[in-house]
């Protein structure tokens, strides 16, 4: 739950969607200007934890905006079918309105590029733009690139995503768009801010979304953090605030400086 000093900062509100909690977080004077949905990260496994409140917190204040966060459920009790239809079903509630920026770290990251794609194949209301944060894409792990980089990843093992991933999927194909968007189609999708470090197996995942945007001329924006290991924008360390400050000239700016195709490299070198 957000803490006390949280609340403090914040206006904070509580309801419950279909049988799981929504968090609405926002400035205090009640009348924000942005809205962004947030999609936490954890392996699909793991409930929101504090540095994700922390970093939400901020967005809040960087953005002068609502950040609804969804408590969504988790596997090994729910696959991703079951996942996706209350996200679904979420995000139909919630679309109409002012534009929303829809984000994910991790697997939040997986989950917020998926949904994107499925609103779009069930004719909802797009959003205006995407921001992944060190997010998983291609849930067969099997990119080569993955186990060469599991040496000098400090945080998330190949091995372990793997058994993550497979318990995610359920009876789906783990090469299925849904589970894996990375094969998805980026037609009518809106415009991307891409965060990921160099010492993370992600990475991988991050190569292979900008290949296939450049390839296509998606609007495509990716930050490459040299040095920087999964989702370390939810850091207490500078590299954190900076890429704050780029997420939120991405929002304010409705798809960064010029909307088109760009990669920032060693954002921070």
């Amino acid at each position: 739950m957000p803490s006390a000093g949280l609340r403090a900062r914040l206006d904070v509100r509580e309801e419950e969607f279909e049988g799981h909690g929504v968090y609405a977080l926002g400035p205090r004077s009640g009348r924000p200007r942005r809205r962004v949905l947030y999609l936490h990260g954890g392996g699909w496994v793991r409930p929101i934890t504090d540095p994700h409140w922390e970093t939400i917190a901020k967005l809040a204040e960087l953005l002068d905006c609502s950040v609804t966060v969804p408590m969504y459920p988790l596997a090994p009790e729910h696959t991703a079918r079951e996942i996706f239809a209350w996200l679904i079903s979420l995000y139909a509630d919630r679309a109409s309105g002012d534009e929303l920026t829809l984000m994910g770290d991790s697997s939040g990251g997986n989950l917020a590029l998926s949904l994107a794609m499925q609103v779009r194949d069930r004719g909802l209301p797009a959003p205006a733009r995407l921001v992944l944060l060190s997010p998983l894409v291609d849930a067969t792990v099997s990119d080569p690139l993955i186990d060469e980089l599991d040496r000098i990843d400090p945080i998330i093992p190949a091995r372990g995503l793997r058994v993550l991933t497979r318990m995610f999927a359920g009876h789906l194909d783990l090469s299925d768009p849904v589970v894996s968007p990375l094969f998805g189609s980026l037609d009518g999708l809106p415009p991307i801010a891409l965060f990921s470090g160099t010492r993370e197996i992600l990475s991988a995942d991050a190569h292979r979304l900008w290949s296939k945007a450049t390839a296509l001329g998606f609007p495509l924006t990716w930050h490459e953090y040299p040095g920087m290991p999964h989702v370390w924008p939810l850091f207490p360390i500078p590299e954190a605030r900076r890429a704050l400050d780029e997420i939120a000239a991405f929002v304010v700016g409705a798809g960064g400086i010029d909307r088109g195709l760009s990669r920032v490299p060693g954002s921070v070198g």
